[in-house]
């Protein structure tokens, strides 16, 4: 795409939806205590959403990534040895943000391109 093309109205949607749920995602998984019943019922809320969109052709690769993020968070809660998965969901917290962050970016530089 050149500097002047427009970006598709239903592409910019999915760009501020996506982006949106990547950085509450990373929030709450970076900020979630990965012991106890929040992180199971977490977890499991993810890992059903992973797998809702997981379903869909377009957004098979999000709703796969979600629902590993989720399975993480509950075997977190569950597991006696949880440093290791602490761990991991941290740094799935930390991409999910960053991801995010990147998507809204790019979702508003688009945005701006429109005006």
């Amino acid at each position: 795409m050149s500097g002047g093309d427009m970006v598709p109205r239903s592409r910019l949607a999915k760009q501020a939806m996506m982006g949106i749920g990547a950085a509450a995602g990373g929030i709450l998984l970076l900020a979630l205590p990965v012991s106890g019943v929040l992180a199971f019922v977490v977890g499991g809320v993810l890992l059903v959403a992973g797998l809702a969109l997981a379903a869909s052709k377009s957004d098979r690769t999000v709703g796969v990534v979600t629902a590993v993020i989720g399975g993480a968070a509950i075997l977190g809660g569950v597991l006696p040895g949880r440093d290791v998965i602490s761990t991991l969901v941290r740094i799935a917290g930390a991409l999910g943000l960053g991801g995010g962050i990147y998507l809204l970016v790019r979702f508003f530089l688009n945005l701006r391109k429109r005006s």
